[in-house]
């Protein structure tokens, strides 16, 4: 198993020489400054995708760990990490910047074809600590009792995401999970997905909704 904590690594608002600082909910980006060309809408095009590509990177770089295992089955060529990268630039992402925003309903961090996990719940009821339930589906398609559990929870507020791999299976049906103290209070964007016992199948992830940390 394994459990990482991580914040977005300095930052600035507003622009120093030819870099631009930005922030959304919290999380922290920068993009460059383009060259000026006779073309402003080409300018304002290639701006506009140097902001998209700052932000996404940014919000996924906390859990490169998970997407470089969550991925890898769909690389083609690229690390996982890229891979997650690309799929979630081009569909997690929506508005026009400086109005960019992520959709977390629509961020994916592990793709396969495991069945996803089922009836899953997930609320706090402890301080500083997820619980989930859900129902063991082990027997359809792929799915085994011993599928391992990885779970991402995302805290916008904060810029910081935890991970854990391996905490339970499917078969346990229930996880009380720990998250940093400074989670307590905060709302958290949380993720789960399914990994086989040795490692090489994955279920695509699943967005369980945001929840008030305890």
């Amino acid at each position: 198993m394994g459990k990482y904590t991580q914040g977005i690594l300095g930052a600035f608002s507003g622009k120093i020489g030819t870099v631009v600082g930005s922030s959304w909910r919290g999380i922290k980006y920068m993009r460059s400054l383009s060259a000026k060309r006779g073309n402003a809408k080409a300018s304002e095009k290639q701006l506009e995708q140097q902001a998209r590509f700052a932000l996404i990177t940014a919000f996924l770089n906390p859990v490169k760990a998970i997407l470089e295992i969550g991925f890898k089955n769909y690389a083609n060529g690229k690390t996982g990490y890229n891979s997650a990268h690309s799929y979630n630039l081009k569909n997690a992402l929506t508005g026009v910047s400086p109005n960019l925003e992520i959709d977390y309903s629509m961020v994916l961090l592990s793709r396969g074809d495991l069945p996803a996990v089922a009836a899953l719940s997930v609320i706090s009821s402890a301080a500083a600590t997820l619980n989930l339930a859900w129902t063991n589906n082990e027997g359809k398609g792929k799915a085994k009792a011993t599928d391992q559990l990885m779970l991402v929870a995302f805290c916008p507020e904060l810029a910081e995401a935890t991970y854990g791999i391996a905490d339970a299976t499917r078969a346990d049906e229930t996880l009380a999970f720990d998250l940093p103290a400074e989670f307590s209070s905060e709302t958290v964007e949380v993720y789960v997905a399914w990994i086989s016992a040795d490692g090489k199948e994955l279920a695509t992830s699943k967005y369980a909704g945001s929840v008030v940390v305890q």
